[in-house]
C-alpha cells in the first residue's frame, strides 16, 4: 500500500472540491513543505486537469469524485475525501488502489444534520403534514390532525457515528428517549454513549419496534445495503416516521412504498434515494406520495460551523501525514468505512 514518506522536501497537495471556494492558504499554511494545487481544472478542462494530477501527492476531493484520479496520479499516496461517507468511492479506481483513503466523519456538518432530522420530527409530531396535505386539497379543518408530543417519544438511531451522536443529543434535549445502534456493541447496554439504550447493530428490529422516529445516520456498506427491509417496516408500530440523512441505498424502497402505501407507518421524510448519487431521479412514488416529504440532499447546509471542522481536520492530517505519523478516519475498506 502506498504510504506516507517520512521526510519529504515538497508535497503537492491538490484539492478538488470548488465547494470550499479557491482561497486555499489555509492550506499552504500547515507547513512550507505544502505546494497547494486547485484541482478545479478537473471539471473544466481534461487536459489541465491530467497535468495537475501528475503531480499530486495528496488529495483533498469532494462530490463528485472525478473518475480515474489514481490511474492518472503515478505520485498520489493519500487521498481525504470531504464527505462523513466514503460509499460514492466505492466505484472509482481509488477504492482498488493502494492509496491510503481518509474522512472526514465527525467534521461534517453534524449539528445542521441533526437539526435536519429534528425538523422532521417536528413537522410531523406538529401535524404539519396534515396541514400541508389540507391546503394541497383546498380544505381547512381540524379533523384529521394527529399531534403529538416530542416529550416521551422515542427517536431510535440507526448508526450512532458523529451525526447520530448529534440526533441523540438534540432528542434528549426535546425531552425524547434515544435508542440507537453501534457496530461495535454486542450487548444491549441503558445509558451509555449519550443514549438512553445503546444497542448492536444486528438488533435493528428492536429498535424499529420501540421508535416512533426512526433517523437512519449509517454508513453505506455491503452489509448495510438495504437494512431497513420489510421485516424492520413491519416491526415498527403504526405511526411511526422514517427520516434518512445517510445513503438512500440503506432503505429499500420497495418496502418503504408499500409500508406507506399499506399505511403501517405514518410517513417518511428523505434527503437522500436509491441512485441519487449516480444521478437518476427519485421513484415516481417517493414524488406522488403525499406522506414523502423529498429534499435534495440539503441536511447539511446552513451548519453553524460551516466547512471549519472539515478544514481543521484536513490541516490536522496533513500535518500528521507530514511528520509520518497515523491519519485520522482512515478508510478500513474491507468494512467499508
Amino acid at each position: 500500500m502506498r504510504g506516507p514518506v517520512s521526510t519529504p522536501s515538497k508535497v503537492t497537495v491538490v484539492v478538488i472540491a470548488p465547494f470550499l471556494g479557491h482561497d486555499l492558504q489555509w492550506i499552504a499554511d500547515v507547513d512550507p513543505r505544502v505546494v497547494v494545487v486547485d484541482g478545479s481544472a478537473l471539471a473544466r478542462d481534461a487536459d489541465g486537469g491530467e497535468r495537475v494530477l501528475e503531480s499530486a501527492e495528496v488529495i483533498l476531493v469532494g462530490y463528485p469524485v472525478p473518475q480515474g484520479i489514481a490511474q492518472r496520479a503515478p505520485r498520489l499516496r493519500w487521498v481525504q475525501h470531504t464527505q462523513a461517507g466514503v460509499s460514492n468511492l466505492h466505484g472509482t479506481d481509488l477504492w482498488e488502489s493502494g492509496v491510503i483513503l481518509t474522512s472526514s466523519r465527525g467534521a461534517v456538518a453534524a449539528t445542521g444534520i441533526a437539526e435536519y432530522v429534528m425538523a422532521g420530527v417536528s413537522y410531523f409530531a406538529r401535524g404539519l403534514d396534515e396541514a400541508v396535505r389540507q391546503k394541497a386539497g383546498r380544505e381547512f379543518h381540524r379533523s384529521g390532525y394527529r399531534l403529538r408530543p416530542l416529550t416521551g417519544a422515542a427517536i431510535g438511531v440507526v448508526g450512532l457515528g458523529g451525526i447520530g451522536r448529534e440526533v441523540a443529543r438534540l432528542a434528549r434535549m426535546a425531552g425524547m428517549k434515544v435508542i440507537a445502534t453501534r457496530r461495535s456493541v454486542v450487548t444491549p447496554q441503558a445509558d451509555n454513549g449519550g443514549v438512553d439504550l445503546l444497542l448492536p447493530a444486528a438488533d435493528l428490529l428492536g429498535l424499529a419496534a420501540a421508535s416512533d422516529y426512526v433517523a437512519v445516520c449509517a454508513q453505506l456498506t455491503t452489509q448495510t445495503r438495504g437494512v431497513l427491509g420489510a421485516s424492520v417496516f413491519a416491526a415498527m408500530k403504526p405511526g411511526t416516521v422514517v427520516i434518512n440523512v445517510a445513503r438512500g441505498e440503506l432503505i429499500d424502497e420497495d418496502a418503504l412504498v408499500a409500508a406507506l402505501q399499506d399505511g403501517r407507518i405514518r410517513g417518511a421524510l428523505l434527503d437522500v434515494y436509491d441512485g441519487e448519487l449516480d444521478g437518476r431521479p427519485p421513484r415516481r412514488e417517493l414524488v406522488e406520495l403525499s406522506q414523502v416529504i423529498l429534499t435534495p440532499h440539503i441536511s447539511a447546509g446552513g451548519d453553524p460551523a460551516g466547512h471549519e471542522p472539515a478544514k481543521l481536520l484536513f490541516a490536522d492530517n496533513l500535518r500528521r501525514y507530514l511528520d509520518g505519523q497515523p491519519l485520522r478516519n482512515q478508510v478500513d475498506r474491507a468494512r467499508g468505512y
